[in-house]
């Protein structure tokens, strides 16, 4: 084995790194995911924290870790997964944690995402024996309570904004975990709005896995069924592929994406088997027509909100039952597998008579089949995946990733899903999540220049030949994107991206039958910095700018910037940021997205648009291995022009605030 002396230094530096810092948040590589998706994903409407919940980073074996943990992580690709074990065929079981650097492939940015899920095991006991950390299992309970809100003190208020989230996983018995969650959102009246519960028992006799209760259910490339969360397109070359377990619990808070029932998973050799059952109701609009003695569902409703009357009447007013197999079957090199999903309801679904609803699902019943596959080899890893739905009406994606060598990747997709094709839950890689109505193309490239300097960069044009909501006629455009990044050492990163979009949509005028089309184009740049003062000062620094013009002249300008300390000494037992924002926009339609680091298990992604500033503090303190602490407060001015206001020179100030307490036993 041949190592690398000057990586090996930075592997090493970067393992005391690791292990002296004792806030290490899993937030952080999902966070740096999210960074770069903000402004390229349209649709997205799902809350990350709700769909993850309480997610626990857990640490393999290196030398017992499996290829279908190795893909639910989401940061290998294939052809990578399959250079780690050739390299532990080649030489055997792997005696240091250094030993990543001499895989093929794995480059020091993959090892040091890497690093951090993996170890090397020491002996336990005089019979040399090995432990797994996640084989000793675990009990965690995780409360959090915050409010939000203006600057209005009444009780009465104060009760009517809190938010309270109770969030229970077991694991210490053998190769079974029990998860509780409880949630009441801001608003809502009762105690607890929303609860979920589900038990997992894993390996025994006659099934792989077993779960009853709540759970999640994923196919493919998202074609014919999707729950979960799911990050959009970026600059990656391993955004466009799609990996992860077809069945898993729902540890979350989601209320409406999820299977209820019973899910299994049984395997024979190279093929597994899962088999799942739902029955459960949902919140949607349900319509009445008394003079025919009729309802239909007009649409689904995906918030998980009911503060108020109205939203009240909606809760749970459908009933959805779900059944579905996959069967897939694994290579060496990839696999092949086929999903197939029923779906029925208890009150026929009819969507408003507009042209864009054409081709909506119409009644009680859908049914969705697919076949998917990943096949790496030496030209490259190819995926992809065919669906048909109830009416025959077809969607493809295709992908093709390629290690152009150590320092190149490239990578491929191409879709083409009917206007008449249509799943109850997709969510694919495209311009829009579901699945319908595009045809697009998406290319990347990642260069690795040297130790220092790195590109990340792609380009997607889509069209969508039927009419959509947002334009009469066929749409049409482009995104592009390019991400420039300056590593001088490991303590220091610069980046520089830009944002190229370009489509058309309606232009609503008063007093007009019909809506023009207007071309909308726009530029985005953003300059930012992550600085290490010394051990234990972090400054985080950004400006961005965006501009937007239209055929019609109209032209739009706005811009965002925010600098951020971070306080987080080695060896010492608490955290603190604080992050200061300043925005102007036009409007919501211009906002510009940023990440804030939060609470454990918590994420937030916010809007930025109209005048204002915003801060917050965030604080972390861990009492002890089993207890930690965590505390942040908000503050958010907004600011008019003198035409919407007159005297004060905001319109309010609002006040977030929500703590967390977290204990292992």
């Amino acid at each position: 084995m041949v190592f690398n002396v000057k990586e090996f230094i930075q592997l090493f530096i970067l393992t005391g790194v690791l292990n002296v810092h004792l806030f290490a948040q899993e937030n952080e590589n999902t966070n740096d995911l999210l960074e770069h998706v903000d402004i390229v994903t349209l649709d997205v409407d799902q809350n990350l924290t709700k769909s993850i919940g309480l997610h626990n980073k857990h640490r393999y074996e290196i030398n017992k870790v499996t290829r279908e943990i190795l893909e639910s992580l989401e940061l290998l690709t294939p052809s990578q997964i399959n250079s780690f074990f050739e390299y532990k065929r080649k030489y055997g079981d792997f005696i240091s944690i250094y030993e990543l650097q001499a895989i093929p492939e794995w480059d020091i940015l993959t090892t040091r995402k890497m690093i951090s899920y993996l170890y090397v095991a020491e002996p336990q006991n005089i019979k040399g024996k090995f432990i797994e950390n996640n084989e000793r299992g675990f009990q965690q309970l995780l409360i959090r309570i915050g409010r939000t809100g203006s600057d209005a003190t009444s009780s009465a208020y104060y009760s009517k904004k809190l938010k309270q989230t109770i969030i229970y996983r077991n694991t210490n018995f053998k190769n079974l975990s029990i998860g509780l969650s409880a949630e009441k959102d801001a608003g809502e009246k009762n105690a607890f709005d929303f609860t979920s519960f589900y038990i997992q028992k894993n390996y025994t006799k006659y099934f792989k896995h077993l779960i009853i209760g709540d759970y999640l259910v994923t196919m493919g490339q998202g074609l014919a069924h999707w729950q979960g969360y799911a990050f959009g397109k970026n600059t990656s070359t391993l955004s466009i592929l799609r990996q992860a377990q077809n069945i898993k619990a729902h540890t979350g808070t989601e209320e409406n994406r999820f299977c209820r029932g019973v899910a299994v998973e049984m395997a024979k050799r190279k093929t597994t088997f899962s088999y799942f059952v739902s029955i459960k109701k949902i919140d949607a609009n349900i319509v009445y027509d008394s003079s025919a003695n009729k309802k239909w569902v007009s649409s689904f409703l995906t918030s998980g909100l009911h503060r108020n009357d109205r939203e009240l009447q909606d809760k749970h007013t459908l009933g959805i039952f779900n059944a579905g197999l996959i069967i897939k079957h694994s290579f060496s090199n990839g696999h092949v597998a086929f999903n197939s999903i029923y779906n029925k309801l208890n009150i026929p679904l009819q969507k408003r008579d507009l042209p864009y609803n054409t081709y909506s699902i119409k009644g009680k019943e859908w049914s969705n089949f697919s076949l998917d596959y990943i096949f790496s080899s030496r030209t490259g890893t190819f995926f992809g995946e065919i669906a048909a739905d109830k009416k025959m009406s077809l969607g493809t994606i295709i992908g093709y990733l390629k290690n152009l060598n150590r320092n190149v990747d490239i990578s491929l997709q191409w879709r083409n899903i009917s206007a008449s094709y249509n799943a109850l839950w997709s969510n694919i890689i495209a311009h829009r999540s579901s699945a319908n109505n595009e045809k697009g193309l998406n290319i990347g490239l990642n260069i690795k220049i040297n130790t220092s300097f790195r590109v990340e960069c792609f380009g997607d044009k889509f069209l969508h030949p039927f009419p959509t909501y947002s334009n009469d006629g066929a749409q049409r455009g482009h995104i592009n994107a390019l991400i420039f990044y300056w590593t001088p050492n490991k303590k220091n990163e610069m980046y520089i991206r830009i944002i190229n979009k370009q489509q058309n949509n309606n232009l609503k005028m008063p007093n007009e039958k019909t809506n023009p089309s207007e071309i909308t184009k726009s530029n985005q740049i953003r300059i930012h910095g992550n600085f290490h003062l010394n051990n234990a000062i972090e400054l985080r620094m950004r400006d961005e700018l965006l501009y937007s013009s239209s055929n019609l002249n109209e032209k739009h300008v706005g811009w965002l910037a925010y600098l951020e300390w971070i306080l987080h000494p080695p060896m010492e037992s608490y955290s603190l940021s604080y992050r200061i924002t300043y925005y102007k926009t036009d409007n919501f339609d211009k906002s510009i997205y940023a990440i804030e680091r939060d609470l454990p298990h918590y994420y937030s992604m916010n809007a930025y648009y109209n005048q204002g500033s915003s801060s917050y503090l965030l604080f972390q303190y861990q009492f002890s291995k089993q207890i930690s602490f965590a505390g942040k407060w908000t503050m958010d001015k907004k600011y008019f022009t003198s035409k919407y206001l007159q005297g004060n020179p905001y319109t309010g100030i609002s006040n977030d605030w929500r703590i967390q307490l977290t204990i292992k036993f």
